[in-house]
C-alpha cells in the first residue's frame, strides 16, 4: 500500500470518514517541484530541481516533502484534527504521512524523527501536538516494515528504524500565532524560539522534522538552524500539507 499513488492511498484510508465527493477535492504534490524545499512548480512540465530560492539563500532543510496541497479534503481534515478535537483522525493522517515518506527516499537515511514543538501554554490550550499524533504509531509500522522479508533479495524493505522522540527540540519562547503574518513577519517572529535539550544527543545524527502544514516555511527553517547549530548533521522536514 506505501508505493501506491498518493490519491489512491488517500480515498482507501480516508474513506470512512469522508464522503466520495470530498475525497476527489484531495490534490497531491507530484513532479515537477523544487528538489530542495518541495515548492511545486506552476509549469506542469519538466523535472523537479531548485528553486531559484533555494540557489541564493541555500536554506538549512535539506529536503522538504509534503504529501499534498493545503485545499480542499486535506485541508479539512487538518483543521479538523487541530481545531474541533477530532483525534481519531490522528491515525490514518499519521499513516498517509508514513506512506508518504516511503515514497521519498531522500528522506529515509535518518536517525531522528521529531515534531515541530508547541509552547507549553499553546499545548496546555490545545491538549496536545498535532504533530506528534501524526507519529506517535510510527514504531509500530517501522517495525511492520523491518518485519517484512518479502523483497527480492530476502532482506528488510525499510533499511533504517529511526527513533521517534517528540523531546529534541523545546519552544522556549511564546509567540504569536503566524496565521495572518508575512513571510518576513513570520520569520522574525519564531527567530530564537527553539532550544536543543541536550546537544549530545543530536551530535552528529540526521533529523526528520515532522510538521502537518508547511506554510512559508518559516518555523521549520528555524528548528533546522536550531537543530544544526546544536550539532545534527542534516535536517529534513515532512509535512502533510503545502499551501503552495
Amino acid at each position: 500500500m506505501v508505493h501506491a499513488p498518493m490519491a489512491q492511498l488517500f480515498f482507501q484510508v480516508m474513506a470512512p470518514f469522508l464522503c466520495p465527493d470530498c475525497i476527489a477535492r484531495f490534490s497531491p504534490v507530484s513532479s515537477p517541484y523544487c528538489s530542495q524545499c518541495g515548492r511545486v512548480f506552476k509549469s506542469r512540465s519538466g523535472n523537479s530541481h531548485l528553486c531559484g530560492d533555494c540557489i541564493q539563500l541555500s536554506p538549512c532543510c535539506q529536503h522538504v516533502r509534503s504529501m499534498g496541497i493545503y485545499d480542499g479534503a486535506l485541508r479539512d481534515v487538518i483543521q479538523a484534527l487541530k481545531y474541533k478535537y477530532k483525534i481519531q483522525l490522528a491515525g490514518p493522517l499519521g499513516k498517509l504521512l508514513f506512506s508518504t515518506l516511503m515514497q521519498y527516499d531522500e528522506l529515509q537515511a535518518v536517525d531522528y524523527v521529531t515534531p515541530i514543538p508547541l509552547h507549553v501554554s499553546r499545548l496546555k490550550d490545545r491538549g496536545f501536538n498535532q504533530a506528534f499524533l501524526l507519529i506517535r504509531e510510527w514504531p509500530r509500522l517501522f517495525r511492520a516494515m523491518d518485519d517484512d522479508k518479502n523483497s527480492a533479495n530476502g532482506r528488510p524493505l525499510f533499511f533504517i528504524n529511526p527513533k521517534i522522540d517528540d523531546n529534541l527540540l523545546i519552544r522556549n519562547i511564546k509567540t504569536i500565532s503566524q496565521t495572518g503574518l508575512g513571510k518576513a513577519e513570520r520569520a522574525a517572529n519564531v527567530k530564537n524560539a527553539f532550544l536543543v535539550t541536550d546537544p549530545a544527543r543530536i551530535a552528529g545524527k540526521r533529523i526528520l522534522l515532522v510538521d502537518d502544514v508547511y506554510t512559508t516555511g518559516a518555523t521549520a527553517e528555524e528548528c533546522a538552524k536550531t537543530l544544526m547549530a546544536g550539532g545534527a548533521a542534516s535536517v529534513s522536514i515532512l509535512t502533510l500539507a503545502r499551501t503552495d
